[in-house]
């Protein structure tokens, strides 16, 4: 059965942290403040004493110069935590929603338009550089910890090169018997041609070579051409967050 519980559990694993700690049930990621999923807190359990923890949790991000953040969704603990939040002053960000579809029905909607796809168990330079340009933030230094959480977990990555220069680029990360699909950038230049959709029926293949059937996406609520695209392939939502950030 698919529940919100299942799916922080397969995204906390798909975006791994090194610096994690357990503050009686809720998980403090931090990684330097690159993105915000890996330095934002998954609220698994229930503290036993609520508001001492939430202190502890604050001064932890604090004390690395990092604003609080928490990642809030449907199975987060306790109930109410995110009023408990926002009468905290903590505000809301990035609403997203997390949709899943069965592999095989997907790759019957995505034709073959013959685009050559590498697919690679580690991320190159090119790859990297591709999606930190439009999606990172910061510089090498920030870039090398973007890199250690996207290859700290199994994965695939696919690209595609076009006469020397690399167009497009996504990731699939592998996490039991699910896939999920993340990265996903094209150069603004080569948009709108199918390397998107070229890029998730190649790696989508792949996770059926090994043995998957099932993929999940996260995209951004207020994302309307991606979620037309998504439903369209048969994605349904199955849950959601978003994050409460200290200001």
């Amino acid at each position: 059965m698919t529940t919100a519980a299942l799916m922080d559990e397969l995204m906390y694993r798909a975006w791994p942290v090194a610096d994690v700690v357990d503050f009686d049930g809720w998980v403090a990621r931090r990684a330097a403040g690159v993105t915000q999923r890996a330095n934002s807190v998954l609220p698994f359990g229930a503290p036993d004493d609520l508001q001492n923890t939430l202190e502890k949790v604050e001064t932890h991000y604090l004390s690395q110069g990092l604003a609080p953040r928490f990642q809030v969704g449907p199975a987060s603990r306790p109930e109410g935590l995110d009023e408990l939040l926002a009468a905290r002053g903590y505000e809301v960000g990035s609403p997203t929603l997390v949709q899943t579809a069965e592999i095989a029905k997907v790759l019957e909607l995505i034709p073959d338009d013959g685009w050559r796809v590498n697919i690679s168990s580690v991320p190159d330079d090119a790859w990297m550089d591709l999606w930190w340009r439009e999606d990172g933030r910061g510089g090498a230094e920030e870039q090398e910890i973007a890199r250690g959480i996207l290859t700290g977990g199994r994965a695939r990555y696919a690209s595609i090169h076009e006469q020397g220069t690399i167009t497009a680029v996504a990731r699939l990360a592998l996490v039991d018997d699910w896939a999920g699909l993340y990265c996903v950038v094209v150069d603004p230049a080569y948009r709108r041609q199918g390397r998107a959709l070229a890029l998730m029926r190649a790696l989508l293949l792949e996770a059926t070579i090994v043995g998957i059937d099932r993929a999940w996406l996260q995209v951004v609520a207020g994302n309307e051409p991606a979620r037309a695209l998504y439903a369209r392939l048969g994605f349904e939502t199955v849950s959601q967050y978003h994050y409460r950030i200290r200001p």
